[in-house]
């Protein structure tokens, strides 16, 4: 039987104009990211993550969340899991009984350099005989589920990536406009998908 997982999705375009209320709410260490970042976007971001966190998982003080041995925040009550991810103005919250990680990215620019360098011969294969926009569009979905995985064992570049690009794990992925967003797990997951609207929690 698949777990449950809950994938939320936050368009933070407009969150700057609940500034004052969100600082109130979130956890110190969004507030200081949020503080640090000097670029608007970057800005929205953190301050939409943290937000997120509060609303879904309750989280507001720093001592909630531990960091595990791969550097992947965890909640220190163990259960739920969940894992963050953003680009431009998207936010992405996934929730769930197992392990998990999510990514979401902006379609790019095929890079060959990129996929000589990092994608496996099977990821390689994908994008054989593509060209123009589905090739872009293949080579983001590519990295967006490879990320995921890497999100899922809370593994970076540094050591272990490549042994997870053709990792066998389930991965579902979802395309909104022009983004992909991708969800990990090492068991089959039934995923709901929840779309998040800051008018209808801040009055």
């Amino acid at each position: 039987m698949p777990y449950k997982a809950k994938l939320i999705i936050a368009n933070a375009e407009h969150i700057l104009q609940y500034e004052k209320q969100i600082l109130s709410q979130i956890a110190p260490q969004y507030v200081k990211k949020y503080q640090e970042h000097k670029i608007e976007a970057d800005k929205k971001q953190e301050l939409m993550a943290g937000y997120l966190l509060k609303i879904y998982l309750d989280i507001e003080r720093e001592e909630q969340l531990v960091i595990n041995e791969n550097g992947k925040p965890l909640l220190k009550a163990g259960k739920p899991f969940f894992n963050l991810s953003h680009s431009g103005n998207y936010v992405v919250l996934v929730i769930s009984d197992c392990e998990i990680g999510v990514d979401i990215e902006h379609i790019m620019q095929c890079h060959e350099a990129t996929v000589k360098k990092v994608y496996s011969p099977r990821m390689q294969e994908e994008l054989t005989g593509l060209s123009g926009e589905e090739k872009n569009e293949k080579f983001s979905q590519l990295w967006t589920e490879f990320e995921a995985r890497l999100k899922l064992k809370g593994i970076g570049f540094e050591e272990g990536w490549k042994e997870l690009r053709d990792m066998n794990c389930y991965i579902e992925t979802r395309r909104i406009e022009d983004f992909f967003v991708s969800v990990a797990a090492e068991y089959p997951l039934n995923i709901e998908v929840e779309h998040f609207h800051l008018a209808g929690i801040i009055a």
